[in-house]
């Protein structure tokens, strides 16, 4: 690979990489052009990389697109990789590996600290130290039982929302994450709920009555399928108010789907369960910036605990080491104890991305910490119990008391709503 390079995509260069992208997934769709300009714009410069060969032709492109990302119910920094196109006729050379590492690096330059991606090749992700962090799910309802909400939301009735109810519904979507200490959602901005509210395709309703009685619901139709985006609540009452509008649809659409939150109150509203169509999309995580992540995290207030690890992550130089991870009064720490990450120690566990397993899952000697390679710190972030991890050669070294400690810091159910 020494006649490849990395460097940063110009506007220059993206009708090569259009070109690649349909070599790669085929032509884009209806509408798709637009979508393609405004993520260029969204990216250019410095969050989309290209993987050159010694006459500056263009054989890979990826982006990491800059997003807010909550967890433990507070909001970090977090970088979506998309977009990973790689020439055909230069597979098999590493291409997609180089550009994945530049971005990773480029990614922890710009202050993300986490970075999350749905993976269509998990094998090349696994190799950079991206592992499963949860799913987007997808639940379908008969659209009349939806409709029957109407019957709990007290005579609430929503109004349309315009691009003037922005900054309203984003600071009731981050309330309700905050509150909810949710994991694994992304927090648009006010810019861009505006430009989903201008959106026709979508409809999107409001209820602002007071605290208490406020929330919103951004939803389509098409196909006699009404999808709904996102739905908050403050109340019970609210909610029902909004499911019901929803649901009034039901002539022309008898089945709405959701991509919300697994336990959403608003399935507790229902007289009937989803029906069998239950989906699930698999995303991966990747923690960019350790200490910068810790910090940035909200963990339960309830717990204090601290455990030692040592971190190997050779896509990352600065997060390996032997840290000690702590959480008190809901903030989390990293703090970097060696840059020790093999010797006395031993070596970290050898994640091998086709099989998954280490050299040993077995538990230390005396004081040794747990060993963990990018994707079992990737896990942990994720609220894989430790004993998972060992299962899946992940982690080794350590005590059963500091896997208790690793599993009561980190536990959390992730999830995502909105597919990038």
């Amino acid at each position: 690979m020494s006649d490849l390079r990395i460097r940063d995509v110009s506007e220059a260069d993206l009708p090569s990489a259009l070109v690649i992208r349909t070599r790669s997934f085929g032509p884009l769709g209806p509408g798709g052009r637009a979508w393609w300009d405004r993520v260029a714009k969204e990216v250019i410069p410095g969050r989309m990389l290209a993987v050159v060969d010694e006459n500056d032709t263009l054989l890979a492109t990826g982006r990491a697109r800059p997003y807010e990302q909550v967890w433990g119910g507070r909001h970090l920094r977090m970088g979506g990789i998309a977009g990973v196109y790689a020439e055909p006729s230069a597979r098999g050379r590493g291409v997609a590996t180089l550009l994945m590492r530049g971005l990773v690096e480029r990614m922890g330059q710009l202050g993300d600290v986490v970075s999350c991606l749905f993976p269509t090749a998990p094998e090349l992700y696994r190799s950079v130290g991206y592992e499963v962090g949860g799913v987007q799910p997808r639940y379908s309802y008969a659209a009349h039982d939806v409709r029957a909400a109407r019957s709990r939301s007290g005579g609430l009735r929503p109004r349309p929302a315009g691009p003037g109810d922005a900054e309203l519904i984003r600071s009731l979507m981050q309330g309700h994450q905050e509150r909810h200490a949710l994991s694994g959602p992304m927090l648009p901005t006010v810019a861009t709920w505006r430009e989903h509210l201008e959106d026709e395709e979508l409809i999107n309703y409001v209820l602002d009555e007071g605290r208490g009685r406020r929330g919103f619901v951004s939803y389509s139709l098409a196909e006699e399928v009404l999808t709904v985006e996102e739905l908050v609540g403050e109340s019970a009452e609210v909610a029902a108010a909004l499911w019901a509008v929803v649901g009034s649809g039901s002539s022309a659409a008898p089945t709405v789907r959701s991509y919300l939150d697994p336990r959403d109150p608003g399935r507790l509203l229902f007289g009937a369960m989803p029906e069998v169509d239950v989906r699930e999309h698999v995303w991966m995580l990747r923690v960019v910036d350790l200490p910068g992540a810790m910090a940035a995290r909200g963990f339960s207030p309830h717990v204090t605990a601290s455990a030692e690890i040592t971190l190997a992550d050779p896509e990352v130089p600065a997060n390996s080491g032997h840290w000690e991870i702590s959480v008190a009064a809901g903030a989390g720490r990293a703090r970097l104890l060696s840059t020790r990450s093999e010797g006395d120690a031993g070596p970290a566990p050898i994640e091998s991305a086709a099989s998954g397993r280490a050299s040993t899952a077995a538990y230390g000697l005396g004081d040794e910490p747990t060993r963990l390679g990018p994707r079992g710190m990737a896990g942990l972030w994720c609220g894989w119990t430790m004993s998972r991890l060992r299962a899946a050669g992940l982690a080794s070294g350590g005590a059963p008391e500091s896997d208790r400690a690793l599993d009561a810091m980190f536990a959390c159910t992730p999830f995502m709503t909105e597919y990038f």
